[in-house]
């Protein structure tokens, strides 16, 4: 069976911090790097908590906290031609609003604006939000043209059942080159729902080409199967901590390994 292409989605939350990623990415050999441009909006500062003696703070962990900065402290468009050339794979330009889960801080109009610099900027893959004004979302992707192609995303909540799944999808096929759909996990029988509603459309003839997954709980079943679910797309990271097992995402390197002993190849 042909396997997924990768994604790896860049952590860090500055310019440098991103390009050093997406070296290690790309060195690694990921098919494509997701540029999370509305987490240049975010500050990492870490914790650091009470002492409590010598031996617990030698064996302590360091742990982060995500501040948000002010709007016109990022550069956006030294930023966006700092990732046109400094990538040399195809990648997805993404700037997830608030209300899907991400951290841009801005009205609308200003992310609007961002996404349309994006596509003059000829980024290879654009990621829109199905839930973007439809007239707004009718420029951008008259804009993209043969160009860029455009991911149609939408980021809910717990996944419905499956049927309503399926609908889902059918209803975003003709709004994207890809669908991508990401359901908030929290019980092993989400993720099993997520799952068969994936290989059910994985197995349509002239089915469109898609990327459903969760986070949380089962999240990173989505991705470890996705070869036999006929996802088209996976998105996985350069980080190893334990923090993303528990947010059901995948090392990348840790991904090819679960493939190979499944022997999905």
């Amino acid at each position: 069976m042909p396997l997924p292409k990768v994604c790896v989605t860049l952590s860090g939350n500055t310019l440098e911090e991103m390009l050093e990623d997406a070296a290690l990415a790309t060195a690694a050999g990921a098919d494509l790097i997701e540029v999370r441009f509305d987490n240049l909006w975010l500050k990492r500062v870490e914790v650091i908590p009470e002492d409590k003696g010598d031996d617990q703070r030698k064996s302590r962990t360091k742990k982060w906290e995500f501040h948000p900065i002010p709007l016109e402290d990022v550069q956006v468009d030294t930023c966006i031609e700092g990732f046109k050339t400094g990538i040399t794979i195809p990648y997805i330009f993404t700037c997830r609003p608030r209300r899907q889960g991400g951290n841009f801080p801005g009205e609308e109009s200003g992310r609007i604006a961002i996404l349309d610099s994006a596509i003059q900027s000829g980024v290879p893959f654009i990621d829109l939000e199905i839930d973007i004004d439809s007239d707004e979302r009718s420029k951008l992707i008259s804009l993209a043209g043969e160009s860029t192609k455009v991911i149609a995303s939408e980021h809910s909540g717990s996944p419905p059942s499956i049927d309503e799944i399926l609908s889902q999808v059918d209803q975003m096929t003709s709004m994207g080159s890809i669908v991508k759909i990401c359901y908030k996990l929290t019980t092993k029988s989400g993720a099993l729902r997520v799952l068969e509603a994936a290989k059910t459309v994985g197995e349509r003839e002239n089915g469109p080409e898609i990327a459903i997954m969760g986070t949380g709980e089962g999240g990173d079943w989505t991705r470890i199967h996705a070869p036999i679910l006929g996802s088209s797309l996976v998105y996985s990271t350069m980080e190893d901590s334990f923090d993303i097992i528990r947010q059901g995402r995948i090392n990348f390197e840790d991904l090819y390994i679960a493939w190979d002993l499944l022997e999905y190849e």
